[in-house]
């Protein structure tokens, strides 16, 4: 073999062997670079699956935070709740103290009974007889408290757990004020209960009928005003 063919010889198995050198080292660096990047990628999915991880701890945490601030807000919301239905409560027993003991005006439903002397007396029967009385009134007045009566008021003027009623003359002082007939009592209460309690056989109206004139008449409203006086004094 000549040299000029030895050289090319030579040559060609230079070539062959860089070639090869070459494919090789470029396989090798695609290869570095994949298995890189699967573990770029392998540390990426891990790094979210931790998070993924660590924010579900952190929502499981919330919640439980927030159910136990429910429970709180559910306790403190039970105990305004009572207290306001306390509040109500003695608000109310409040009211009822306030509207037996006067002192302020109401107004409801009830009854409106008016008493006048009676203008059928006989020449020779006894006048007396038939004009009213305080003891007439009060026998009205007790009949509506046993009936339910709330408030009472006799020609304007409250009663109270000392109020009386006293004759002098043809007149009625209560509370100390006088006056005369007609006798307007004005009740707040239930009108068909009271107005039943007093046509009773033989109960108020009927023993009375006879006597004096009574006109009773049942309102879907009536106003009573506030007692005006001293509550401490008993009027004798």
């Amino acid at each position: 073999m000549s040299r000029r063919r030895k050289f090319h010889f030579y040559l060609t198995i230079v070539m062959c062997c860089t070639g090869f050198l070459v494919a090789t080292s470029i396989e090798t660096t695609k290869l570095t670079r994949k298995e890189r990047y699967n573990d770029q990628l392998f540390q990426q999915e891990t790094q979210l699956n931790d998070r993924i991880v660590s924010e579900k701890e952190q929502n499981q945490q919330l919640e439980s935070q927030l159910l136990d601030l429910q429970r709180q807000v559910g306790k403190v919301e039970e105990a305004m709740a009572e207290r306001k239905s306390e509040a109500a409560d003695t608000l109310n027993q409040l009211e009822a103290a306030r509207m037996q003991a006067g002192v302020v005006a109401v107004e409801g439903p009830g009854i409106v009974i008016t008493m006048q002397d009676s203008q059928n007396a006989a020449s020779n029967a006894d006048i007396a007889n038939y004009i009213v009385h305080e003891q007439d009134v009060r026998l009205v007045v007790n009949e509506l408290r046993l009936a339910g009566a709330e408030a009472i008021s006799i020609n304007g003027q409250r009663l109270v757990s000392n109020s009386s009623i006293r004759c002098v003359g043809p007149t009625i002082i209560v509370n100390g004020i006088k006056s005369a007939a007609p006798f307007v009592v004005t009740a707040i209460g239930d009108p068909s209960t009271m107005e039943s309690a007093l046509n009773l056989p033989g109960g108020v109206l009927r023993s009375l009928q006879d006597f004096v004139q009574i006109d009773v008449a049942k309102k879907d409203r009536v106003k009573l005003p506030a007692f005006v006086g001293d509550a401490k004094t008993k009027h004798s």
